[in-house]
């Protein structure tokens, strides 16, 4: 059993190489030989626990298999790191998403990391906290991510992955966009974040049709009025802001629509 779970964690000062901001936290998981490392070492098997376990290789024989690359490929993010963030616990299933994808492609032995042609690319990954503000992403970007792309001569490519939520992404999108830098955005469906910029892609289908499936299905179980309530932000606004195009179409009418105030 491998525990991939090695990553450097720091608290950066305010520099010109590699400083966000004050106080921000950033954690990097790469490809980089010795980043990995096992909670069982080959040694503690005896020989009938480890004949059934013959198929699979040991950490220290996948890392050797897997300890050069012709380059790097790398990802950069911000996330919400701390369990006060309005967005920690859905930032915290993504990010690990993000890691479990990283370690395997560059421990796999069938493929250590990303073929292209005949190279091999290792994956890496460095995460900045957000504080799920919008401010503090601006931050990072400008003094984080794009000097980071601008000045690494080790990295082959470099991409940027969204945060969670439409908001925080949007705050990234326009920098994205200006430095032809690609963005994954896998947490936002709001059609502003992707609107005149062709460098952002996005995973979730668009917010004006998130309700599609569901008010087709109520009318055809019967249903002939809808009503709505949302959370004043711009992923909620945007789903509900497509209810009246919805039910027309499934000639239904809506008899209210409620916005609520966004939570702290």
């Amino acid at each position: 059993t491998l525990l991939l779970l090695s990553f450097l964690l720091r608290i950066n000062s305010c520099t010109a190489t590699t400083g966000v901001t004050r106080g921000t936290v950033i954690i990097q998981r790469g490809a980089n030989a010795g980043s990995l490392t096992s909670s069982i070492e080959s040694s503690v098997f005896d020989e009938s626990s480890s004949s059934s376990l013959s198929s699979f290789a040991t950490a220290d024989e996948q890392q050797q298999q897997c300890d050069s690359y012709d380059g790097i490929v790398s990802f950069a993010h911000p996330m919400s790191l701390k369990s006060a963030d309005k967005f920690f616990s859905t930032g915290q299933l993504q990010l690990k998403s993000m890691e479990m994808m990283v370690d395997e492609i560059n421990t796999n032995p069938s493929t250590c990391g990303v073929r292209v042609g005949d190279k091999r690319y290792g994956i890496s990954l460095t995460t900045y906290g957000d504080d799920s503000s919008k401010d503090k992403i601006k931050a990072i970007v400008e003094n984080g991510m794009i000097p980071a792309a601008k000045n690494s001569s080790e990295v082959a490519a470099t991409f940027w992955l969204g945060p969670y939520s439409s908001g925080l992404t949007g705050a990234m999108s326009p920098y994205a966009n200006a430095t032809n830098t690609i963005l994954l955005a896998g947490g936002a469906a709001s059609t502003s974040v992707f609107a005149d910029h062709p460098t952002i892609f996005g995973t979730f289908p668009p917010t004006n049709q998130y309700l599609a499936q569901a008010v087709r299905a109520l009318a055809e179980a019967g249903a002939r009025t809808a009503a709505s309530v949302w959370e004043d932000a711009s992923f909620t606004r945007g789903v509900c802001a497509a209810l009246p195009a919805l039910a027309k179409e499934n000639g239904m009418i809506v008899r209210s629509q409620t916005e609520v105030p966004a939570s702290p």
